[in-house]
């Protein structure tokens, strides 16, 4: 007997996440990309990324046929561009500024606080996702755009280090992520 589905998403809206968009290019040259919370650092030697896909995304075939792609790890006031490319839309880089990495895919520079170009080393289907482990072949930190977007509970939120006092003091309780504490900044719109 396993967990029903409904309570497996509750459970798992429990964890709070970080939020990447996925981006690669397809065979013809355009551009595609996901948005995703199912991200992770498998090993840091080799640099290794694990990323999930609803195999059931538009993005799929292109990661699968490239097998190269950018993770852009998200800065906070950009959750509708998160939406965006989690949504069905036909060309989600219209309105989008982006650039091509060395490689030739589609880094979202202005709005990554950080990203890892990767290329696919396995590739694992379990249930109805991919799993995609990704050699990092490149990276990079923009520490101006922090803190992070955060998806947590079905929404959009930010955190920062509980010990900054640029906002007005909330009574939130604290939480702890590698020995450090956190503050929940709340819902992003």
């Amino acid at each position: 007997m396993t967990i029903d589905r409904q309570s497996f998403f509750e459970v798992m809206a429990s964890f709070p996440s970080g939020v990447a968009i996925v981006t690669t290019m397809s065979e013809e040259g355009e551009p595609r990309g996901l948005t995703t919370t199912a991200v992770c650092s498998v090993s840091a030697d080799p640099p290794t990324i694990l990323v999930c896909v609803d195999l059931a995304s538009r993005t799929l075939e292109a990661l699968r046929a490239r097998r190269r792609f950018v993770v852009n790890f998200i800065g906070e006031g950009r959750s509708e561009l998160c939406l965006l490319f989690a949504s069905k839309e036909e060309d989600k880089f219209a309105d989008v500024d982006w650039e091509t990495t060395s490689t030739g895919l589609p880094l979202l520079h202005a709005d990554a606080l950080a990203w890892a170009e990767c290329t696919t080393v396995n590739e694992l289907e379990i249930g109805d996702h991919v799993l995609f482990v990704g050699g990092v072949d490149d990276g990079g930190v923009r520490p101006e755009l922090e803190p992070p977007l955060m998806y947590y509970r079905r929404s959009w939120g930010v955190w920062s280090p509980a010990h900054e006092t640029a906002e007005p003091e909330v009574e939130i309780p604290a939480m702890e992520v590698s020995g450090r504490d956190l503050r929940w900044q709340g819902a992003e719109f």
